[in-house]
């Protein structure tokens, strides 16, 4: 056996390919399996590390419930779009090129929906349904199937464009075109403002220098600036970091 219990609530892995899984990659899967992991210093004893069951148990409630929750939220969301499209085809006063594109949009937005709640639901039942085997089946499980697990997140963030672009369309109906025009500006601005906390927050790395703004909580929009710009463009590595990236800075040096 690749892996042996040692323990009723602890393994050792021996596996090499589930230690690779387990000490590479930078997704949301990556960090909490690792934070179940303890890597060892050598492996002369033909051990790696050791995974500890009872925080690998916590991470699939942890990622049951996220998953449940964008379930909820596609559902939301579909139900609005739904309401879009029966509102959109009835009060439309015309049949303009605008209308069209908006009419299209909220429709397959609908059905986007649609597949995402479908996904959230089989990768619910996936995780509740192999959570008691074997940890090193539910590494590989995890990393076989990652891809559709984090294309859950891929199918909000579009959906939820396919649902904002028909609503910056139709505003036209009832605004002058400047009113219009300024809803249009304050709509793209939130949506780089969010798109810049997402990469700041989700997608960067974690590596963290902390600047005399920070030690004097002094935060501001030239302090949110420096930030987004240090994990954008800096390739200074962090003092404090994810120990899964302390532990790959090691294993390329």
């Amino acid at each position: 056996m690749a892996l042996v219990k040692i323990e009723d609530d602890v393994a050792e892995i021996k596996d090499k390919d589930i230690h690779k899984i387990l000490v590479s990659g930078r997704s949301y899967f990556d960090i909490l399996l690792y934070n179940c992991y303890e890597k060892k210093d050598t492996n002369e004893d033909g051990v790696y590390g050791l995974l500890d069951k009872n925080k690998l148990n916590q991470a699939f409630d942890d990622i049951i419930s996220n998953y449940s929750e964008l379930l909820n939220v596609g559902i939301l969301l579909s139900g609005f779009q739904f309401v879009g499209i029966i509102l959109e085809k009835n009060l439309a006063l015309s049949e303009s090129q605008q209308m069209s594109i908006a009419y299209f949009m909220l429709s397959t937005g609908f059905l986007v929906s649609m597949f995402g709640v479908v996904i959230c639901f089989i990768i619910n039942e996936y995780l509740r349904g192999c959570r008691a085997e074997e940890p090193e089946f539910i590494i590989a499980g995890i990393q076989k199937y990652k891809w559709i697990f984090k294309s859950a997140d891929l199918i909000l963030y579009s959906n939820s464009i396919m649902f904002i672009i028909p609503i910056n369309l139709l505003i036209y109906n009832t605004l002058s075109f400047t009113l219009g025009l300024i809803y249009n500006i304050i709509c793209g601005s939130l949506l780089l403002l969010g798109l810049s906390i997402h990469y700041m927050i989700i997608v960067s790395k974690q590596k963290y220098v902390l600047t005399e703004d920070d030690l004097n909580n002094n935060h501001n929009i030239g302090n949110v600036c420096n930030t987004l710009y240090s994990l954008l463009c800096s390739t200074e590595e962090g003092t404090y970091q994810r120990k899964i990236y302390k532990i790959q800075n090691e294993l390329q040096n």
